[in-house]
């Protein structure tokens, strides 16, 4: 058995793995996403026709973080998955939504080894406003004039845009807008794709 695993030797072994269950021609995989303007950064973060993020919690972290990592990632994601050392996982299961998947990660002589405890499920319970907030003003506004609701507020602050589009636009339609969003600025968002 090799060393207890850091998150630095979590997160590139954990990004194969969510590359190579992913769709390469539709996914990205986006490293340290900041949700509810910046409040909370998601470790990893896989978009296709969801989105699922990765948080990890190696050996050496602590969960105080994480009521609010729960809160704030349970407003934007389809699914989440906790990714924990063996030191964490009892108090992870009794610290995360039952929706929330666990993966248990340990050292081998090869690198980490990720096994499934609980498999994540579908989220029921996302939020309009803090998906919205994922757009960039200027994708809002396009959103907007693409269903003819941009009238009045094309000059208007970034919270005014969004304040539109929840009230135009059902949960869905708002997801699917987040996710193309993040997939086609792939680049400009420093992200990395499959």
């Amino acid at each position: 058995m090799a060393a207890e695993l850091r998150d630095s030797d979590i997160r590139p072994a954990l990004r194969q793995l969510a590359v190579q269950e992913s769709d390469p021609s539709d996914s990205v995989v986006i490293e340290e996403l900041g949700l509810c303007k910046g409040s909370v950064r998601v470790d990893l973060a896989v978009v296709n026709g969801i989105m699922h993020a990765y948080e990890i919690k190696s050996d050496f972290d602590t969960l105080r973080r994480l009521s609010t990592q729960v809160e704030h990632y349970g407003k934007c994601f389809d699914r989440v998955s906790l990714v924990v050392g063996p030191r964490h996982i009892k108090m992870a299961r009794k610290s995360v939504p039952k929706w929330w998947g666990i993966v248990r990660v340990i050292a081998c002589h090869d690198g980490p080894r990720f096994l499934v405890v609980r498999k994540a499920r579908p989220n029921p319970a996302r939020d309009a406003r803090a998906l919205i907030e994922l757009l960039w003003r200027e994708a809002t506004l396009a959103l907007l004039e693409s269903i003819g609701a941009a009238e009045g507020v094309r000059s208007k602050p970034r919270d005014v845009l969004w304040d539109r589009a929840i009230e135009r636009l059902s949960l869905e339609d708002i997801a699917r807008a987040v996710r193309d969003h993040l997939k086609a600025n792939a680049g400009r968002l420093g992200l990395s794709t499959p």
